[in-house]
């Protein structure tokens, strides 16, 4: 009975804003909130306009209008372009570099927990539409293991997003991509509101995506619960420690026989392939998270050295292991993105 009351009380006073568009809930009705399923999120910051809907449904998304694109094309001129495609570590690195150079164009591509096969794939679709005289494909360690997930929705339970992105299998040697039923934001929205269509998608992200669980991404009547949230919260964060395992170890590092990685070492050679041959040039953005050290630096070295592939690793400007580089959002502190950023400008410079 007492618990009863206590989950009431809780639900009363620290009730998350109903309002998609309020974006500043308090520290607790974040914390009680983490819990809520993937689609009691979504249907919390989902409407059917943009003017109703959460801003953050809006990004990540690897189809945009053609609208856009072409809107963008006016203004990118008498410039090199320099395009740079991952998290939001890469949007901080890219925002520090237009500000410390104005003689490129800085065009970021980012997603929040941008992964790997997010950012290749975002680079895919954006080349056919405008050309980059150097493009930026940025990876960060604790995104190798989320090669095997297919969504925002599923890659970081805290902080969900609905932008999707293929699925990649290594087959024979190279890349086979299986699309998701949408990559658009009207797409999302389509099958989102549609009882049967968002049920094709589910049994797409079964077969998939190595993360989809019905207990953590199902609606149900225990969404209600702020002590069931807390419960289903501490089992996505076990959850996710057990799948994360399978790739890397704190102790023994990346298992290079993983799946994830060796899809990882094949996006890289082919980025920078097909760059290449589309006459731009490549580099690799390596984001050393904090305790993780340079291990997703030597994982990925030797393709990178195979390949003659350009490379800035933050390892060797930001310690992973000393914390006092990172803020408390795990990015950089603003004085050594700033070093990154510049860093990054030279290998640029040095390149023409």
């Amino acid at each position: 009975m007492y618990l009863i009351l206590i989950d009431v009380a809780v639900n009363i006073v620290f009730r998350y804003p109903p309002d998609p568009k309020n974006t500043s809930p308090s520290a607790l009705q974040l914390f009680f909130e983490y819990g809520r399923s993937v689609e009691g999120k979504l249907s919390r910051m989902t409407r059917l306009s943009a003017e109703e809907s959460a801003s953050i449904i809006n990004s990540g998304w690897i189809l945009k209008d053609k609208q856009e694109w072409e809107a963008e094309k006016l203004n990118l001129k008498d410039k090199p372009i320099v395009t740079i495609y991952g998290m939001s570590h890469a949007v901080l690195l890219g925002e520090d570099m237009a500000k410390l150079d104005n003689n490129f164009h800085i065009r970021l591509i980012g997603a929040a927990g941008g992964v790997p096969n997010w950012a290749y794939v975002a680079y895919l679709f954006d080349k056919e539409r405008i050309h980059s005289d150097v493009v930026i494909l940025a990876i960060m360690t604790r995104g190798v293991a989320l090669i095997g997930t297919t969504s925002g929705a599923t890659n970081h339970f805290d902080t969900v997003t609905p932008y999707t992105y293929p699925r990649f299998y290594l087959k024979n040697g190279s890349l086979e991509a299986v699309m998701p039923p949408f990559i658009s934001l009207s797409g999302y929205r389509e099958y989102f509101y549609n009882k049967h269509k968002w049920a094709v998608y589910k049994n797409w992200l079964k077969k998939n995506d190595k993360y989809y669980d019905p207990i953590l991404f199902e609606k149900n009547i225990f969404d209600q619960s702020s002590l069931f949230r807390m419960l289903r919260r501490a089992y996505a964060y076990s959850a996710s420690r057990k799948k994360e395992s399978r790739v890397y170890d704190d102790l023994k590092g990346f298992n290079t026989n993983s799946e994830e990685v060796q899809v990882l070492n094949k996006i890289i050679s082919d980025f920078a392939a097909t760059a290449r041959k589309d006459n731009s040039i490549p580099i690799i953005y390596l984001v050393n998270n904090v305790f993780m050290g340079d291990r997703l630096f030597k994982l990925v070295e030797p393709v990178l050295k195979k390949e003659n592939i350009l490379y800035l690793s933050t390892h060797e400007i930001c310690p992973p292991n000393d914390p006092r580089y990172y803020d408390s959002t795990s990015h950089f502190i603003e004085s050594k993105n700033k070093e990154l950023a510049t860093e990054m400008l030279n290998i640029i410079d040095h390149t023409n």
